[in-house]
C-alpha cells in the first residue's frame, strides 16, 4: 500500500511539473478567416494598470485605422480641423493597436474604428449605443463603491423598454425608451411621477441608457431612498429633416411631445397625470428642447432641468426672439414656481450662453438652482447632473 501511494504521488508530481512547464496558449494572430472557420476571438478593449485603456482591432487588409470617440478626453474630436481620433499601429500579431493618452475616468464611454473615412463599431464589442445615424460601441470603467453608474447586484432593478408609436408627423412611427422603477412590473394600483429626459444633438432615444446609464443611476438612488420611484421617458429628440425646421427650435419635436407622447404615456402607464408630478430635463439640444417646450409650459411640467445649454445660440437676436415667443409661458412659470435646475461645466465650449440665460430668468423672476462643475460638454457631467437632479424631483 505504501509503495502504491508513493508511486501515485510521484506520478502526480511529474504531471504537475509537466503542466507547469507547458507554455501558455499563444494569443491568436490577426488573420482573415473564411465563413467556414471559427470566428476570431480576441480582447479588443483592455484596461491598463495606469488607468489608460488599450484598444485592438483585427483588420488585415486595412491600410490605416484610427480610434475615435466622441466622449473620451484625450482622443481628438476633429473640431479643430485636424483628423479626428488617434492613429493606430500594427502590433507584432498584426492587430491595429492604440491606447488612450491618459487614464479614463469611471463611467460608460463610446468608441469606434475609422477605416476609409467610415466609423465602424467594434466587431468584438458586446455593448453598443445608437446615434441619430449609425452606432458606436461602448465600454465601462467601474467607479468606486457606491458610484451610481456601476451595476449594483445587491439592489432591486427597474426595467427599460422601447415604445413605438404613431406620431403627429404624417406617416412617421417614432420610438421612445421608457424606464419603469423596481416593482412596477408586478402590477398594482400604485401610480408614479414621470421625468421626460432628452438627449443631445446627434444622439438618440437610446443614448440616456446606453451611455448615460440613467437606469443604473435611478436604480441606485431609489434603492438608497434618495429619489422617489419614478418613470423616466426618453424620447427621440430628432425629427425627420425638413428645411424649415431648426434643430434648436424644433416645433415638430414639441408638437410630438406635447400632443402625442405625454398623453400616450399617461394612457399606457400608471402615471400621476398632473403637472406637479411631471418633469422635463435635457442635455445640450435636449436642454434647448426643455427651454422651448418645458420651461414655458408649467401646465404640463412642474419641474425643469437644463444641462449644458442656454438661449441665445444665434446671438442677441435669438435671445430676444425667445423672450417674445415665450413671454406668456415664462410669466406663468414665474407665478407657479417649482424647481428649475440649471447645470453647466466650467470649460463647456458653450458656457458663454449661461450668463444671458440666467439673466433672462432673473428678469422674468423665475427662480433657479444654479449648479456649476468642472469639466465640459461631456457625458461624465450629464450623468452627474442627472444624479443630482433626480433626488430633488417630486418632493
Amino acid at each position: 500500500m505504501t509503495l502504491i501511494r508513493s508511486t501515485a504521488a510521484a506520478l502526480l508530481a511529474i504531471c504537475a511539473s509537466a503542466q507547469a512547464q507547458q507554455p501558455a496558449p499563444a494569443a491568436p494572430a490577426c488573420e482573415q478567416r473564411t465563413p467556414m472557420q471559427r470566428p476570431l476571438q480576441y480582447r479588443s478593449v483592455e484596461p491598463l494598470a495606469d488607468g489608460r485603456v488599450s484598444f485592438r482591432l483585427c483588420a488585415p487588409v486595412a491600410e490605416a485605422v484610427r480610434l475615435v470617440s466622441p466622449d473620451v478626453e484625450g482622443i481628438p474630436g476633429g473640431f479643430d480641423g485636424k483628423p479626428a481620433g488617434l492613429a493606430m499601429a500594427r502590433d507584432a500579431q498584426g492587430f491595429w493597436q492604440a491606447s488612450t493618452p491618459s487614464a479614463v475616468p469611471a463611467g460608460r464611454w463610446r468608441y469606434g474604428f475609422q477605416i476609409g473615412g467610415v466609423v465602424l463599431p467594434d466587431p468584438q464589442g458586446s455593448q453598443h449605443s445608437e446615434l441619430a445615424r449609425g452606432v458606436r460601441s461602448v465600454f465601462d470603467v467601474a467607479g468606486a463603491a457606491g458610484d451610481p453608474t456601476n451595476w449594483q447586484p445587491g439592489i432591486a432593478h427597474g426595467q427599460v423598454a422601447t415604445m413605438e408609436y404613431a406620431s403627429t408627423l404624417p406617416g412617421v412611427v417614432r420610438r421612445a425608451h421608457v424606464y419603469t422603477p423596481p416593482g412596477y412590473e408586478a402590477g398594482g394600483a400604485q401610480r408614479y411621477p414621470v421625468l421626460y429626459l432628452v438627449h443631445g444633438y446627434g444622439d438618440s432615444d437610446d443614448s440616456w441608457t446606453s451611455v448615460g446609464a440613467a437606469h443604473r443611476i435611478l436604480d441606485a438612488l431609489i434603492a438608497s431612498g434618495k429619489a422617489r420611484p419614478m418613470i423616466v421617458v426618453m424620447p427621440n429628440g430628432h425629427t425627420p429633416d425638413r428645411a424649415e425646421v431648426n434643430p434648436m427650435n424644433n416645433t415638430d419635436f414639441g408638437d410630438d411631445l406635447l400632443k402625442t407622447l405625454v398623453p400616450l404615456v399617461d394612457g399606457r402607464y400608471r402615471t400621476v397625470a398632473k403637472p406637479q408630478q411631471r418633469a422635463m430635463a435635457g442635455l445640450s439640444m435636449g436642454g434647448m428642447h426643455t427651454l422651448n417646450f418645458g420651461l414655458p409650459r408649467p401646465d404640463v411640467f412642474g419641474a425643469i432641468g437644463v444641462f449644458s445649454m442656454g438661449v441665445g445660440v444665434g446671438g442677441p437676436a435669438s435671445l430676444d426672439d425667445y423672450k417674445q415667443r415665450h413671454a406668456e409661458g415664462l410669466k406663468r412659470r414665474a407665478a407657479q414656481g417649482g424647481l428649475v435646475y440649471y447645470a453647466y461645466g466650467k470649460t463647456d465650449f458653450i458656457h458663454a450662453l449661461a450668463a444671458p440665460t440666467r439673466q433672462l430668468l432673473d428678469e422674468v423672476k423665475i427662480r433657479h438652482t444654479w449648479y456649476e462643475t468642472e469639466g465640459g460638454h461631456t457625458w461624465a457631467n450629464w450623468r452627474h447632473y442627472l444624479a443630482e437632479l433626480a433626488p430633488q424631483l417630486f418632493r
